[in-house]
């Protein structure tokens, strides 16, 4: 039986245990530069030596004009490489393996960013902007940033990529139908709204080495769970070596129901849905908060990796205390709004993990 606290081999890389410490971007730590800094090192350094068995770096920015924020992290310029190296040795330096998050924003690129946002199609937004529709040859261009973030990666010592298709950003725009209108050969069917990925891990395949891991971070439920789940297999057949399933684009009345008595949220119901139609490793997420909680899916075979949020962030020893049947801080679930959403450094618990 799996356990959560088993070694388990990814692509040749054997992984100390099934956590995964998702990204989660350090909102106010770099600037307009987009560069590492020490307090970065040490962040990422904290949980490598808390033996997480594979860290996910923050989403980071393949594109100046795609950025979620103009303090975001970036691997647009050679420049960047050096620090994000830091941080693959910081992590790797007890064991655990470290994939880069590579991203592009799309329409969520605030004004901060850029007045005119990139997305499959042209429309209005709930600030007053109106996007601009990409071209065929700034498709390319992305794609293209893409391949050389990943190989900027590669070189800066991560053991692989998770590809950002969640959440609303340029990669999901593209395949939901609620934000691609396209008619021409990226949009409109199934296959065309797959196209950009498509040609995107193709390009990425022929590239990089054979054991550099591609994980993609999937909104599950883009535009339904049934074709979430569809597109799944889809990344499968396209060579995607780990999935890591969250949340996408759909419309709220569209979102998967839980049966009675499931006792996690409707974003890990969808990861466990998707487990059972794919053959490739699956990450679930979402509010797990105990160790107990990440044991059950995994004893359960429910998924083959448990991803904690906040509860490595207010606890970077989270899975050696789980393993030795202590107690974890507790995130506080600070009201509004989680105060690292903000800024790391507001945090009440993150000074003690």
């Amino acid at each position: 039986m799996p356990s959560l606290y088993s070694q388990i081999t990814l692509k040749e890389h054997q992984l100390l245990n099934r956590l995964v410490m998702p990204p989660m971007v350090c909102f106010n730590w770099s600037d307009e530069k987009g560069l590492v800094t020490e307090e970065h090192i040490r962040h990422y350094e904290k949980r490598g030596i808390g033996q997480v068995g594979l860290v996910v770096v923050e989403a980071t920015a393949i594109s100046k004009i795609g950025r979620l924020a103009s303090s975001q992290l970036g691997i647009w310029d050679h420049e960047q490489v050096q620090g994000l190296s830091k941080i693959s040795q910081a992590i790797q330096r007890k064991g655990s393996k470290s994939l880069l998050q590579i991203h592009h924003a799309g329409d969520k690129a605030p004004k901060s960013v850029t007045l005119e946002p990139l997305a499959p199609s042209q429309y209005e937004l709930s600030d007053g902007r109106s996007t601009k529709a990409l071209t065929i040859g700034e498709i390319k261009g992305i794609q293209k940033e893409f391949l050389v973030a990943a190989l900027r990666a590669e070189k800066a010592g991560y053991d692989g990529i998770e590809i950002h298709g969640a959440h609303g950003y340029l990669i999901n725009q593209f395949l939901s139908p609620l934000t691609n209108l396209r008619k021409d050969d990226y949009g409109g069917s199934f296959d065309n709204r797959l196209r950009f990925v498509r040609e995107l891990l193709t390009l990425l395949k022929d590239n990089l080495p054979k054991n550099f891991i591609i994980g993609y971070r999937h909104g599950g439920n883009t535009p339904t769970l049934a074709e979430g789940i569809e597109i799944s297999r889809e990344l499968e057949k396209m060579g995607v070596d780990l999935l890591h399933i969250s949340a996408g684009i759909a419309k709220e009345e569209d979102l998967p129901q839980p049966p009675d008595g499931f006792p996690y949220s409707w974003i890990v119901y969808t990861g466990t849905e998707t487990k059972k139609s794919v053959n490739i490793p699956v990450i679930v997420v979402s509010e797990i908060r105990t160790p107990k909680e990440a044991e059950a899916l995994i004893e359960q075979e429910l998924s083959d990796f448990a991803a904690v949020g906040r509860g490595i962030l207010v606890d970077s020893q989270w899975i050696l205390k789980g393993e030795k049947g202590q107690s974890v801080n507790p995130c506080l679930r600070c009201k509004p709004r989680c105060f690292y959403l903000i800024d790391g450094r507001k945090c009440p618990q993150y000074p003690i993990a």
